[in-house]
């Protein structure tokens, strides 16, 4: 209640709206796009591990399984290669899993 009264307070004060809104043009704007580039132009190449996993049924006594940890940016693709051409049958993929941080 006390955030919902001090919010029409301050949405009725022009002047300290006006001042808000400068503050963006002169401030936040520019720290904005310093630390915004100082983050999104770093990349961190993925750590990839290969394994070979056993079944617990199926006619296949054990699959490959690879896994990409702590990469930058989240959006990466993994694909399997035979000969040179990616596989795309008898592949099975899973989502990001999240690790907390």
């Amino acid at each position: 209640e006390d955030g919902v009264k001090q919010a029409e307070n301050f949405n009725k004060d022009q002047a300290f709206l006006q001042q808000l809104k400068a503050q963006v043009d002169t401030f936040c704007r520019h720290n904005a796009q310093v630390l915004d580039s100082s983050v999104r132009d770093k990349a961190v190449e993925p750590t990839v591990t290969l394994s070979s996993v056993k079944q617990a049924e199926g006619n296949h006594p054990a699959v490959l399984m690879c896994s990409a940890y702590e990469f930058y940016p989240e959006k990466i693709k993994v694909s399997w290669m035979r000969d040179g051409e990616v596989v795309t049958t008898d592949v099975t993929s899973t989502m990001e899993m999240a690790n907390g941080n």
